[in-house]
């Protein structure tokens, strides 16, 4: 039998989002990269390379904000099988169509959330010429859905590559212009963020936890 039902992982795929980005902002995420690009400008490779550091303003706190929980929902889904199975006697086996159901669940809390907090109103930064000559344009709205697909697709060609895809999100979230350079801002957060998202998941299956719908 299902040690958990439709009903119940829903509610939990619900805080799982709620705790992610509560424990994103209890950990001071967006706060330290953005405290990272103002020390990477000031360095002196920085400055041979003409870098100067733009504002932060409420608009890019809101685009770190949803990288990382977008990340952080991919990682959940990645983790989550560890914790939805179905029970046989003593053994424990991983319900797959369960899992499916509850990452699905997890992505549609997460595209309320964004809408929620303002963040599909901001548009895709679309780079429309490669470096050194870098242009961009302004294209779709942000999309909780296909960033989440974007980083299934990169992992699914290489392992390791969503990690590289999301600093290259961060760096352009910050400056677009000079987004290679800011890359490494986003793959250092990846450790911690992993991290983050284990301890959310342990917390919300954890038997000690009564949640709520």
């Amino acid at each position: 039998m299902a040690i958990y039902s439709e009903a119940e992982l829903d509610v939990k795929a619900k805080a799982n989002v709620f705790s992610l980005d509560r424990n994103l902002e209890s950990a001071n995420v967006i706060r330290d990269i953005s405290d990272s690009y103002i020390r990477l400008c000031e360095s002196p490779e920085a400055k041979k390379r003409s870098i100067k550091p733009r504002k932060i303003t409420e608009g890019v706190e809101l685009r770190l904000l949803f990288e990382a929980l977008c990340f952080t929902a991919f990682l959940t889904t990645k983790i989550s099988p560890r914790y939805i199975a179905t029970r046989r006697l003593i053994l424990k086996k991983v319900n797959y169509e369960l899992v499916r159901y509850y990452n699905a669940r997890v992505v549609q809390h997460l595209i309320k959330l964004c809408n929620d907090l303002g963040m599909t109103k901001l548009s895709e930064i679309v780079l429309i010429s490669p470096p050194p000559e870098i242009k961009i344009k302004h294209g779709d709205p942000l999309n909780p859905m296909a960033r989440l697909k974007e980083y299934s697709e990169s992992q699914g060609k290489k392992s390791g590559t969503e990690a590289q895809h999301f600093g290259r999100n961060i760096g352009k979230a910050l400056d677009p212009f000079n987004y290679q350079a800011l890359e490494p801002l986003g793959r250092d957060q990846v450790i911690a963020l992993t991290r983050l998202t284990e301890k959310v998941l342990k917390e919300v299956f954890s038997l000690s936890v009564k949640l709520r719908a």
